[in-house]
């Protein structure tokens, strides 16, 4: 199979299994809204942003170098190697837990912090969830990691259903649910895979364990000072609006998750034919051609999504939340530009050269914080929004041209233009919100998709049609 090809067959594939779980975030925080308070759902927002911002310093990253490492066994016919990588990143993870769990009791027993005593399963479940997933998608094993994407759907929104309505649990029903899923999720993995069935302690190669290391620890600044920047600035709105406006704020942040469902099918399959495709003699030329295309998707699905947020809103927020939406334009153009910034970070991982996603993300961070510090007095939460916007248009703009050292990816000009003038036009029209306009855009928006994704959507279709072949034929 051919690298175009088996890229589309990879998005396809994590396209069931990130899609759903993406798709059901958007549609549950109707859920949440109208059973959980503002404020609850703003001190749930920030009390995972602080998990989430320590579980790197947990892990050390060491997951990403499992995956890359797992990866690098290419033909998969050596047991022994990747029992080893397994184990030796098993062991970092495992002892990086044990400290966590025993500071977080520690920190109960002083503190009694609020739904403190659910984090430690809540911490373990989902880096145990997330060790299982890499090591599924190294070991090649894609359609077990898109099928854990689909249980962990499904289990969470049961599980929501259940403890939030029919039982009347409240927030901490949001942590309850997760852990379930992750643990329905790990099992899947497990019966599939045998991940921690590979684990031999006697097998652990101290060397091997440092140069994973060496490769995933320049990746830590970078995994946590994104969060740290949404702590602060979660802070930042917390001081100055109060904690129903962080409330607003997480619900809006929920709604980037549509257009973060597109970079996650296409960024996990890209990530791993980025790799794998390094040392290829016409790696700038594929690695061209394949951002041109990830421009033109992204920015199709914001014109799509731009008319029809607001609508959207109304119909699944609370009426209490509904002011949310103004909010969305920007954590929309940020998530575009995270997701580029993270297209430009597999050159880091294919070069092995990852201290320079520290320096980039450094001064991108440093430059979201400043903006939200500045403007927070003066236009209230959606100093958060453009802070996010600015941060990762920062670090991508960085990226873009730190990067030609390892790869000269060639950007398309013309294309940026167009782009950036029509979304420029669609928000404008957005704030004015007028339902006509609305609807006008958004079937305007439809030709505009799919004349700008054509090439992409010829080989889905190709390949579709090639699969039925097959399928006809074996009948």
């Amino acid at each position: 199979m051919d690298r175009k090809n088996a890229l589309a067959k990879n998005i396809l594939i994590f396209g069931l299994g990130t899609s759903l779980s993406k798709l059901m975030s958007v549609l549950l925080i109707g859920l949440y809204t109208a059973y959980i308070t503002a404020d609850d759902l703003g001190y749930y927002d920030i009390l995972i942003t602080v998990i989430l911002m320590a579980t790197p310093m947990v892990t050390l990253q060491i997951t990403d170098a499992l995956y890359r490492h797992l990866l690098e066994l290419r033909d998969g016919n050596d047991e022994t190697d990747a029992t080893r990588v397994l184990s030796g990143a098993f062991a970092v993870v495992a002892g990086g837990l044990f400290l966590a769990v025993v500071v977080l009791c520690i920190l109960n027993m002083l503190a009694e912090i609020r739904l403190g005593w659910i984090l430690p399963g809540y911490f373990v479940t989902s880096v145990m969830l997330v060790f299982s997933q890499q090591a599924a998608r190294g070991l090649r094993r894609n359609t077990v990691y898109a099928l854990s994407g689909v249980t962990y759907t499904g289990v969470m929104l049961a599980a929501n259903l259940i403890f939030i309505i029919t039982l009347g649990v409240g927030v901490e029903a949001l942590l309850y649910s997760v852990i379930i899923a992750d643990v329905f999720a790990i099992l899947l993995i497990e019966c599939t895979v045998g991940v921690y069935r590979r684990v031999r302690f006697s097998l652990i190669s101290f060397k091997q364990v440092r140069e994973m290391c060496h490769y995933s620890v320049p990746l830590l600044p970078h995994a946590v000072i994104w969060p740290v920047m949404m702590v602060v600035n979660r802070y930042a709105i917390l001081h100055f609006e109060g904690l129903e406006a962080n409330g607003l704020f997480a619900a809006a942040s929920k709604f980037p998750a549509l257009l973060m469902t597109v970079y996650n099918i296409f960024g996990l399959a890209w990530q791993e034919n980025a790799i794998l495709e390094y040392g290829s003699h016409d790696r700038n030329e594929y690695y061209t051609k394949t951002f041109r295309m990830y421009v033109r998707l992204l920015s199709g699905t914001i014109l799509l999504l731009l008319p029809a947020t607001r609508h959207i809103v109304s119909l699944l927020l609370h009426e209490s939340y509904y002011d949310a939406w103004q909010l969305i334009p920007l954590l929309y153009m940020g998530s575009m530009f995270q997701a580029f910034s993270n297209f430009y970070a597999t050159v880091y991982m294919g070069a092995k050269r990852t201290m320079g996603l520290f320096v980039t993300t450094m001064l991108g961070v440093g430059g979201g914080i400043t903006v939200c510090l500045l403007t927070i007095p003066y236009i209230g939460a959606q100093a958060a929004s453009l802070a996010h916007m600015t941060a990762f248009l920062l670090a991508w703009l960085l990226r873009v041209v730190h990067t030609r050292r390892y790869a000269k990816i060639e950007l398309n000009p013309p294309i940026l233009l167009l782009m950036a003038v029509l979304s420029t036009a669609y928000i404008y029209s957005f704030f004015r919100a007028v339902p006509m306009a609305d609807l006008l855009l958004f079937l305007a928006a439809i030709p505009i998709f799919i004349w700008l994704n054509r090439d992409l959507i010829r080989i889905i279709i190709g390949m579709a049609k090639g699969a039925l072949r097959k399928k006809e034929e074996t009948v």
